[in-house]
């Protein structure tokens, strides 16, 4: 069982231990350049996500309330969580093999930083894009949310910091940081 499924009764993640000081990266290069068009965008939308903790799974998606998910984070003082997966950098698709080798490398970040995470999978609707595996990670500074985009070569992730509906936060080379992915 990897380390972002385990939980204790209380709902919290149990991370193995490990230098949660440790400034290494954990990543694959190179990393496809990020690209951000209008389909794409479309997809990142329209997708489903699912967070999974002790007391089922919550399902959600981008600039619709979640409020399910809000009520299990305010019941476990959480203020922020980001949906990350470090699959098919660039939206290009890679092999299950490859794609479970990123995964392991993102839960290994995770654990040296000393976060805490919940397992978390992004779906197509359609089924034209395969599942891609990721972590619903707690209380993500965006600075290294933004270092994480970059280095597991991502487009986006989501964002869950309630009351506000969950967002999108783009690749720092595609806008200006959190703020670019609110709708108004």
């Amino acid at each position: 069982m990897d380390m972002a499924t385990r939980e204790t009764r209380h709902s919290q993640p149990i991370l193995p231990g490990g230098d949660h000081n440790s400034g290494s990266r954990h990543t694959a290069s190179p990393q496809p350049p990020p690209r951000r068009t209008p389909a794409l965008e479309q997809a990142y939308r329209a997708a489903d996500y699912e967070l999974t903790t002790a007391t089922g799974r919550h399902l959600f998606h981008v600039d619709q309330p979640a409020p399910a998910v809000a009520a299990w984070m305010r019941h476990h003082g959480l203020h922020r969580l980001v949906i990350l997966t470090a699959c098919n950098p660039g939206s290009q698709p890679m092999s299950a093999t490859a794609n479970a080798h990123r995964q392991r490398q993102l839960e290994a970040a995770v654990r040296d930083r000393g976060l805490a995470a919940w397992p978390a999978c992004n779906r197509d609707p359609q089924g034209h894009w395969p599942d891609e595996p990721g972590l619903a990670i707690a209380e993500l500074p965006d600075a290294l949310l933004a270092t994480w985009l970059t280095d597991f070569g991502q487009n986006a992730a989501l964002m869950l910091e309630p009351p506000a509906a969950p967002r999108l936060v783009w690749h720092p080379a595609l806008g200006r940081g959190r703020r670019n992915a609110r709708s108004d």
